[in-house]
């Protein structure tokens, strides 16, 4: 991408990205790059293709033709091309960190177990090491206190904390965030954003799916409104959630109180 004849290289770049399961076509040749510190935000119905989207950034559902580049890891998806190794993938994972919307926490493992598992298993770090910064990202996540309990002890949304904090331990280049709130209760749903809020402001990349609109329309530094497998409209805030232009669009946001948009 160019900018005034400077040359930016994505921190990720998803170019023509298909998938289907079976007969139905999920994503219909989807693109998007973002450039660090970015904050790009999907919306749109459920079935859209948001989550399947996230999932195909970093693998954990193979797209079936495209191509992908997160950081220094690149692949190419079609006839004739090789899938991706276990070790490229393990690779790939730790550039893209993704926080899904049920926890996916350790339920045997305290939360600082939680967090701390990749990188003894994954990074090789001591346990003394990889303890002393779990309690670090515990702590910036407002999570502290609660090092030694178990997920069965938490809220769900300490829990999403965790697992915010768990993502956070391998120094992803890029975010992935799939619907965080959407398994919490409202009243839990502004600490987890708060955390993503406080990320946003520290220049963390990340791409997130969410229903939240008055969040996207804060955070967001592009918005794109995905229906039917493809990103059907792309811009910023301003133009995709506070004043959106086309039909589909308008009869989408007008689920959601005027109010809670800014608007």
């Amino acid at each position: 991408m160019t900018s005034n004849g400077v040359t930016f290289v994505p921190a990720l770049a998803a170019t023509n990205i298909h998938k289907a399961f079976g007969g139905h076509a999920v994503l219909r040749g989807v693109s998007l790059a973002v450039e660090r510190g970015e904050v790009v935000t999907l919306i749109g119905a459920s079935g859209a293709g948001k989550s399947t989207f996230l999932r195909c950034l970093n693998l954990l559902e193979m797209p079936q033709q495209g191509a992908l580049v997160v950081g220094a890891h690149s692949f190419a998806f079609g006839k004739g091309m090789r899938a991706p190794t276990d070790a490229q993938l393990a690779l790939l994972r730790r550039s893209a960190g993704m926080v899904f919307q049920h926890f996916n926490l350790f339920p045997h493992m305290s939360v600082l177990g939680n967090v701390v598992e990749g990188l003894v298993h994954v990074k090789g770090m001591a346990r003394a090491q990889a303890g002393e910064l779990g309690r670090g990202l515990l702590a910036r996540v407002g999570l502290a206190d609660k090092a030694g309990t178990f997920p069965n002890r938490l809220s769900g949304g300490e829990k999403q904390r965790v697992a915010i904090a768990r993502a956070l331990s391998m120094k992803p280049d890029v975010m992935l965030f799939d619907e965080p709130t959407s398994a919490l209760d409202p009243e839990l749903v502004g600490e987890v954003l708060a955390v993503i809020r406080s990320l946003a402001a520290e220049g963390m990349t990340m791409v997130l799916a969410t229903h939240e609109m008055a969040f996207a329309a804060e955070v967001s530094s592009r918005v794109g409104f995905m229906n039917d497998g493809v990103v059907a409209e792309f811009g910023t805030p301003e133009e995709i959630i506070r004043k959106p232009r086309s039909d589909r669009l308008k009869a989408f946001l007008s689920r959601f109180h005027q109010t809670r948009l800014g608007g």
